[in-house]
């Protein structure tokens, strides 16, 4: 089963916002709107996505301050106690965005137990990929970096 379009402007809603990406959360909420997703739809996609980038931070701030013999609690992963097939997506999508691999493990596990498919779950991944290597490029290009000078 393959995403249908409304399902993967929702999901690259959430990687977007989670990459801190706004000429990709603008394109995006616009195609979105086009695919006829609604307002309550980019909303709910966007608020996983902070939920996520959220938990990401946490767990990097624990991580790092474990260096220095601090112990940090971090709260849970957050949104799949009742995972849907889109959250789910979502989740594994803004995970992969913010380049955290405690979470990417959690919400990719998490998507197994809930039957989504292994192919939507490639789909969402390229579709990260893609999205931070756009974001990144944005960024570059800001800074006065070449392509060559930023490999």
């Amino acid at each position: 089963m393959a995403m249908n379009p409304r399902e993967k402007e929702l999901g690259a809603i959430g990687i977007s916002v989670a990459a801190g990406c706004k000429p990709c959360t603008d394109h995006h909420v616009a195609v979105a709107h086009k695919a006829r997703a609604s307002d309550e739809e980019i909303r709910q996609a966007a608020d996983v996505a902070f939920a996520v980038r959220r938990n990401a931070t946490d767990i990097m701030e624990a991580y790092a301050l474990a260096h220095l013999g601090e112990d940090r609690d971090v709260a849970g992963f957050g949104f799949l106690e009742e995972p849907n097939r889109m959250t789910a997506l979502v989740c594994i999508g803004a995970a992969f965005a913010v380049n955290c691999v405690a979470s990417l493990e959690h919400h990719l596990a998490a998507a197994e137990d809930a039957g989504v498919p292994e192919d939507e779950i490639k789909q969402v991944t390229a579709l990260a990929a893609f999205i931070k290597q756009r974001a990144a490029s944005h960024v570059e290009r800001l800074a006065g970096m070449s392509e060559e000078a930023a490999a």
